[in-house]
């Protein structure tokens, strides 16, 4: 049902904190900034029932996938979601759908509720937007959308950081969505109801140099990878669990230059919160992002896991 990550979604109240730590630390931008609301926006929902709402964004493409920021004004699922995680909490993935319709048909028949709605009007054509309630399932929520052949995007209220001149992103793209889970085994059980697979299981240990114990799970996802994580000592993903429970724990970017980014990264006063070298093939360090961006990052000096091996297949 899925093809590919399309865009990962933020609840902040501080955008203007965090596009200027993406704009004037990690030289990501320009972002364009519009407001959702009944004048633009018709069949609004929350929860299955008719509300207006209105809610600020903020997006801009990092490689393939569009990094959003949203800002809730009114009453909705978004600022439910502030007032429950505050900052620091990772609120949905976007997915691109084979079939539209037959995806919305899908969701209805696995009893998952549609909690937000809505169809936005561009200059020409319409966006319709879903929001599900998959956190149990997949420790996330998940938005699909059918967009209209004729949509043209309605024109930003305002640019962010366009007087910044031209851009040198430090990260290329996100590659892996790292996943916190009390246990592994009945969490691919919810994503192979799904038919979301087939996962690559393996157990780490001491010995592979990962500087903490676990079991992961990976599971190519279309443009991305998906990673669950089950702590079996303590660490930052345990630590995790403890606080927001099970969800959405760091992204991995991939970077052209592991060594360069580290150093920069820290002149910057970005610290390692974990680090390691997998089997002393791929060195990785997980760094204490929250404070400007709102998730934990990832990297590495390799891309993505090709360096995996040994793993126990399971498939759908």
């Amino acid at each position: 049902m899925f093809k590919k990550l399309i865009q990962v979604g933020f609840v902040s109240k501080e955008l203007n904190r965090i596009l200027d730590s993406y704009i004037n630390i990690y030289n990501i931008g320009p972002w364009y900034f519009l407001k959702f609301c009944p004048t633009n926006v018709k069949s609004m929902t929350v929860y299955g029932k008719k509300k207006g709402h209105e809610f600020n964004v903020a997006v801009c493409p990092i490689g393939d996938v569009r990094f959003e920021y949203i800002e809730p004004i009114t009453e909705s699922i978004f600022s439910d979601f502030y007032d429950y995680y505050r900052e620091n909490v990772i609120h949905h993935l976007k997915f691109d759908v084979d079939d539209y319709n037959e995806a919305l048909d899908y969701f209805k028949a696995k009893n998952i509720d549609l909690i937000q709605r809505g169809q936005q009007l561009g200059d020409r054509g319409k966006n319709n937007y879903n929001f599900f309630n998959t956190e149990k399932e997949f420790g996330f929520i998940t938005e699909i959308v059918n967009v209209t052949k004729d949509f043209i995007k309605p024109q930003p209220e305002s640019w962010v950081g366009s007087e910044h001149g031209d851009f040198n992103p430090i990260f290329i793209k996100p590659s892996i969505i790292g996943i916190a889970v009390n246990n592994l085994e009945e969490k691919i059980k919810k994503y192979m109801r799904f038919n979301i697979g087939p996962w690559e299981i393996h157990d780490f240990g001491k010995e592979d140099n990962l500087n903490f114990e676990a079991k992961i799970a990976f599971c190519r996802f279309g443009n991305v990878i998906l990673k669950l994580i089950e702590p079996q000592s303590d660490s930052i993903f345990s630590e995790s669990l403890s606080k927001y429970g099970e969800g959405m724990h760091h992204i991995k970017m991939e970077v052209d230059d592991y060594e360069e980014k580290l150093e920069y990264l820290s002149s910057k006063g970005v610290k390692i919160l974990h680090s390691g070298n997998y089997l002393d093939k791929t060195r990785f360090s997980f760094m204490d992002t929250k404070k400007h961006l709102n998730f934990t990052v990832q990297i590495s000096d390799k891309e993505i896991n090709t360096e995996l091996e040994s793993g126990i297949i399971v498939h759908p």
